[in-house]
């Protein structure tokens, strides 16, 4: 297994055809020795940020194309023998902007950055938060809490936008455009997470956020920010 993956070519294309460029370009890299198998389904998904009928999908077109091999009862193999890959194109670590850079980084990676970038958004928005802020951030956290337990694509909407807010309060435009750039992947990872696992109650840590927020408390946002983001970590970890 090697350290220098490739860039994932993951554009406008669908949700299948962006989980088997993923996949394909982690083989021609050697993510996976010939003959290994690869994690479970359910891992792998979590780690992609997409559900198992899409990963299911592209491991069908790979396993076609004689790069993976599925094993009933076994598990999906990289090819002992694969067809030779096809890296025209494949953008190395050095010349990537930032938002391949984060389409391609594993979630749980994704997660610990979005945590920094959070946790100092969490104390400027505190610092820098008026009235007008305050009150357009608890229309976002009524929307987010009442969006708990139905529609899966409306609580991810609305889970992502009370912190897309908590980041535009900044007034840090570079913080708002890197959290922008984070917002797609984590949205495809949370969505399969949410379908796959309960997610772990965190209305309390969402709620002392935008008290801390509403009271001037830098410390106290940071320490809900804190507490929101290693559930959320740990469930990717351990689930």
């Amino acid at each position: 297994m090697t350290g220098d993956f490739p860039q994932r070519r993951l554009g406008n294309e669908s949700v299948v055809q962006r989980v088997e460029n993923a996949l394909r370009d982690d083989l021609a890299y050697g993510r996976w020795r010939p003959g290994e198998r690869l994690p479970s389904e359910a891992a792998l998904a979590r780690d992609l940020g997409v559900g198992r009928s899409s990963l299911r999908e592209a491991i069908q077109l790979l396993s076609r194309d004689g790069l993976l091999v599925v094993r009933q009862g076994a598990g999906t193999f990289a090819a002992e023998d694969p067809p030779r890959p096809d890296t025209a194109g494949l953008t190395r670590d050095r010349d990537a902007r930032i938002d391949q850079l984060v389409r391609r980084a594993r979630i749980v990676e994704v997660y610990q950055v979005r945590r920094a970038l959070e946790v100092e958004a969490a104390r400027l928005a505190a610092k820098n938060a008026g009235p007008d802020d305050v009150r357009a951030l608890e229309k976002a956290l009524d929307r987010r809490q009442r969006s708990v337990g139905g529609d899966t694509a409306a609580f991810v909407d609305a889970d992502t936008e009370f912190h897309r807010c908590v980041v535009a309060i900044t007034g840090n435009s570079l913080l708002l455009a890197l959290f922008d750039q984070f917002r797609e992947p984590l949205a495809h990872a949370l969505a399969a997470l949410v379908d796959q696992e309960p997610l772990p109650a965190t209305a309390d840590e969402h709620a002392a956020l935008l008290d801390a927020i509403a009271a001037g408390d830098p410390e106290a946002a940071a320490t809900a920010t804190i507490e929101n983001f290693d559930l959320i970590i740990e469930l990717f970890r351990t689930t």
